[in-house]
């Protein structure tokens, strides 16, 4: 019976939800394949993924790109309805007391070390000068780095990042490796410049679609994951994911 409430519920929400424009709060950076933003214009694996499921539900999506630390502001004052992409662990300080709904995985992803080729393999200990992207969390390192063993150096810009490594201005830096072999290509670098070395500590998880007040919304974005996992499947291959 709860459940025939809830799926009843959901069918009388949806279409009103449909008919209004749901602001979706996205990161400004330049983040692909995932996501960038070029004049104004939202695009990526993310915009794809989301635009396939607005089309199937019906929802009027208006992206709204913006720095990543105003998008969680942003996100938790209601002025933008859903955000991507999330994670229950980020920011969870900031977070506290705001009844979050986080959907299913969304995107899988690695965030690691890269280390120039000659680097690979010679373990954690060379690293004392470590870099990532302002807004990044290197989650294995922290102990290290509050230990002040490692410090850490951030940056707006990858390509910075990737020229700092390349330098050896930093040791290694901590970043996605299909977001940094991308950059590579598009700074026409060789694609070995930096190489991802998986014995040393690292995350792999998703991004996940998130809302505070359009827990239908969620719900539905769940379902469409679920139902229409070979377009998912098809749109990830489409981006290199």
């Amino acid at each position: 019976m709860t459940k025939c409430f809830a799926l009843l519920l959901c069918l009388l929400v949806l279409p009103a939800l449909a008919q209004e424009e749901i602001h979706v709060g996205v990161e400004l950076q330049p983040y692909q394949p995932y996501s960038d933003v070029e004049n104004g214009e939202y695009r990526g694996y993310a915009r794809d993924l989301l635009d396939a499921f607005a089309a199937e539900y019906g929802y009027r999506f208006v992206y709204t790109p913006l720095p990543v630390r105003r998008l969680l502001g942003d996100f938790l004052s209601g002025r933008v309805d859903l955000k991507f992409p999330d994670h229950p662990q980020w920011n969870a300080d900031q977070k506290a007391g705001h009844d979050i709904h986080y959907s299913a995985p969304a995107a899988p992803y690695i965030d690691g070390i890269l280390v120039k080729p000659q680097h690979l393999g010679q373990g954690q200990q060379r690293i004392e000068l470590l870099g990532t992207q302002n807004g990044f969390t290197p989650w294995p390192y922290l102990p290290e780095i509050r230990a002040g063993h490692i410090r850490l150096i951030q940056a707006n810009q990858i390509d910075s990042l990737l020229r700092m490594a390349s330098s050896d201005r930093v040791d290694a830096v901590y970043l996605n490796p299909r977001v940094v072999a991308h950059h590579l290509r598009q700074m026409r670098m060789a694609a070995d410049s930096l190489v991802f070395d998986p014995e040393l500590p690292h995350v792999e998880d998703h991004y996940y679609l998130s809302s505070i007040h359009h827990r239908p919304l969620i719900e539905a974005f769940n379902r469409f994951l679920e139902e229409r996992a070979e377009l998912v499947g098809e749109i990830r291959r489409r981006h290199g994911l």
